[in-house]
């Protein structure tokens, strides 16, 4: 509900598009140097730790489940719709918090992941020859694809009805599960990326922004 008691339109105000929109340009600037950074650093030192355990190297390969893998992306736009301005705000600042701490323990805890290239072949073969272009091979701990997704779902499940919370839950689940089973992360990775996403939600808790918005 939005003030006076009346039901928000779903289509965004141009107040939060601007709030949006700064959002977006402070994640990326952000990400950037310090994803591709540390990778840079980590890379070049030549040092990797196995922080797994032997059985996760037995977990199978599930190409499929790329595709919620990949759902992050359009994931970034849910914020738009359930996240007033000043949510926003807290959004980023728990991005920025959570990008720093993860690009200090790339460096400090280069991990090395224990899969054998995946084999695949078929349409999903595009969609994991990008992901190998563009990912880092030692910024593993924590998964910061865990930590946005757990920060963009559960702050918009908290703005969402029962019914969308439901299935914003289920779909962070299953995508924790779809980085083990596309073989981009081990369960240290996970469990990091969501303590991650707790940790920084404590700090700069939600519910410190702006009105309630409901979608």
């Amino acid at each position: 509900m939005t003030e006076n008691g009346r039901r928000r339109d779903i289509w965004p105000e141009p107040e939060q598009w601007r709030a949006y929109a700064l959002f977006m340009v402070r994640f990326y600037l952000v990400f950037f140097p310090v994803y591709f950074g540390a990778g840079y650093l980590t890379d070049g030192s030549g040092r990797a730790l196995d922080l797994f355990l032997s059985v996760e190297t037995g977990i199978p390969l599930i190409p499929w489940m790329m595709i919620p893998y990949l759902s992050l992306f359009p994931l970034f736009l849910l914020p738009l719709f359930h996240l007033p301005p000043g949510q926003l705000k807290i959004l980023s600042q728990q991005s920025t918090a959570a990008l720093a701490v993860a690009g200090t323990l790339f460096v400090l805890l280069p991990g090395r992941l224990g899969f054998p290239p995946p084999q695949v072949s078929g349409w999903l073969v595009p969609a994991f020859d990008i992901v190998a272009a563009v990912d880092t091979k030692h910024n593993l701990v924590p998964s910061l694809h865990v930590t946005f997704a757990a920060l963009i779902l559960i702050g918009s499940a908290q703005q969402a009805t029962p019914a969308v919370r439901s299935i914003y839950r289920v779909w962070l689940a299953v995508m924790m599960a779809a980085a083990v089973f596309v073989h981009q992360h081990h369960l240290i990775d996970i469990a990091a990326g969501l303590a991650l996403a707790v940790a920084v939600r404590r700090i700069w808790p939600m519910n410190a922004g702006a009105m309630s918005v409901r979608a």
